[in-house]
């Protein structure tokens, strides 16, 4: 009669153990704040002196409905760097330019403009193939230069 009880007791605190865990994950889940209020797709991270990059990418032209509107844009693409310190804590304030370098030789420079906790700009990525973006930011007495290649298909 005892190992009855026992097992019952088992049972009992297993049950409420994995009914307790369940209910923790269904809160958790949603709690990814790392792309929130991010601007475009994820297109690369680096790390340059312990701060961490991320580099966020959107094509404009997906936004407008008319083929003249998207043959018209002159800059399409926008392109958002997001800024971590070795704390985790979002850079909010630095001068940010960004080179892009297709792979024919077209090289744009661009500011970027503070918004939405990033650095962003837009450039003219609409020809296929390979482009090296280097962005080089000045964080206060701190510089930091990264570079990465990305290829449009």
């Amino acid at each position: 009669m005892k190992n009855y009880f026992k097992q019952i007791a088992a049972v009992f605190y297993l049950s409420i153990f994995f009914t307790c865990a369940a209910f923790a994950g269904d809160d958790m889940a949603g709690h990814d704040m790392a792309n929130k209020d991010k601007i475009g797709d994820l297109i690369h991270e680096s790390v340059v002196n312990g701060y961490m990059l991320s580099y966020y990418f959107m094509d404009l032209r997906d936004q407008k409905t008319g083929d003249k509107e998207k043959e018209a844009m002159d800059k399409p693409h926008h392109l958002m760097v997001y800024i971590m310190d070795k704390s985790h804590k979002a850079i909010v304030k630095g001068k940010v330019g960004f080179l892009i370098k297709s792979d024919d030789g077209n090289t744009q420079k661009a500011m970027g403009m503070f918004m939405s906790e990033g650095f962003g700009t837009t450039a003219d990525m609409k020809k296929k193939g390979v482009y090296k973006i280097t962005t080089k930011a000045k964080l206060g007495d701190i510089k930091l230069i990264d570079s990465f290649n990305y290829e449009m298909k």
